[in-house]
């Protein structure tokens, strides 16, 4: 078996280590052509500072539409795979996410090292965030200068109008927002410690009276911001749940917490009634959403459960679409009649 990994994020020294049986001396060319066209692996996954193994570790295997859940030990074991080269995700709460390439050519087992993440609240975005609108269309205004002279910091709107300041430590601010064609404004904006100050802020082409802007002081998630989710929120499609919510209501399980909406509900497990489903109701009967743990489909977990996967003190935030309205086009197809979940962790919970 030869197994190869692609960096797309860093990983430490024990990214990867192999272990390969070698073949015995009585094999023959001959016979390693009738090997069968498919092989069984094993894989290890361990945390590359200590070596222990990691259990609860999700393994995601794209081309074969499946997930693995690594046991107690840090093991996993992909059955009968055809020969060739996969695209690996290794997702765990704890650590940092691993991406990369796996070829494999022959039965054998193999090792994946995970960096440990840092404390969460590193990926908390403190600073300003914001966005510019046309004070009489409302729509949002794209390549606008959002300046903070005083550290010599500044960025550039995207084209739906938002823009990040993250970074900057607590005090007030002078903020000039300028772009060819309105006129500039500027604008003391405090920053609290350890919190995102979000803005709306309105540019005119005349030079008429300005509406106020719009402060309001939360905390953002680095991953959140990134992944879109504030602007869905702002959008008003599903139901969502942030770092506040959870805090507030200290759920022992994350599905405590997804219970409180609507059309949410909870199903105990015929043979394990401790263990729970989730499921969403549509009329008179329930149905079993899909669910995405930092825009990974999770798929082929049986005999896994939510609980057993996620600890709410780990996310970030979730999101929750019943039936296809609002899903989120990179999430939509096949398969979302009854909704999506998508679940987003802390970097670092």
């Amino acid at each position: 078996m030869t197994v190869m990994v692609a960096n797309r994020r860093r990983i430490g020294w024990m990214a990867l280590l192999i272990a390969v049986a070698a073949l015995s001396a009585s094999q023959g060319t001959a016979q390693e052509t009738q090997e069968p066209a498919t092989v069984t692996v094993t894989g290890n996954v361990v945390d590359d500072v200590t070596g222990e193994p990691i259990p609860g570790v999700i393994i995601v295997v794209r081309a074969l539409d499946i997930s693995f859940f690594t046991d107690t030990d840090g093991k996993f074991v992909v059955a009968d795979v055809p020969r060739g080269s996969y695209s690996l995700e290794v997702i765990h709460r704890d650590y940092q996410r691993l991406e990369g390439d796996l070829a494999i050519d022959r039965p054998g087992e193999f090792f994946l090292g995970l960096t440990p993440i840092q404390d969460p609240n590193d990926w908390l975005i403190k600073g300003i965030v914001g966005l510019v609108t046309d004070q009489v269309s409302g729509d949002p205004v794209p390549e606008v200068v959002v300046n903070v002279p005083a550290v010599g910091r500044a960025a550039t709107t995207a084209a739906d109008g938002r823009f990040v300041l993250p970074d900057l430590v607590a005090g007030r601010y002078e903020v000039a927002f300028s772009h060819l064609g309105y006129r500039q404004r500027s604008e003391m904006i405090a920053v609290e410690s350890g919190h995102a100050t979000n803005v709306h802020v309105a540019l005119t082409v005349d030079a008429i009276e300005l509406d106020p802007i719009e402060v309001t002081v939360d905390r953002r998630d680095r991953n959140l911001e990134s992944a879109g989710f504030y602007q869905r929120q702002e959008d008003g499609w599903g139901h969502f749940v942030d770092r506040d919510d959870i805090d507030n209501w200290n759920p022992v399980d994350l599905t405590d917490a997804l219970i409180r909406f609507p059309g949410v509900s909870i199903v105990p497990d015929a043979r394990s009634p401790m263990n729970r489903h989730l499921r969403f109701r549509r009329g008179r009967t329930d149905c079993a959403p899909p669910v995405y743990l930092d825009g990974v489909l999770l798929t082929g977990l049986e005999g896994f459960y939510l609980d057993d996967i996620v600890n709410p003190m780990s996310v970030a935030g979730v999101e929750m679409y019943r039936g296809v309205a609002g899903i989120p086009a990179q999430y939509s197809g096949r398969g979302t009649a009854c909704g999506v979940v998508l679940i987003w962790l802390r970097r670092g919970g």
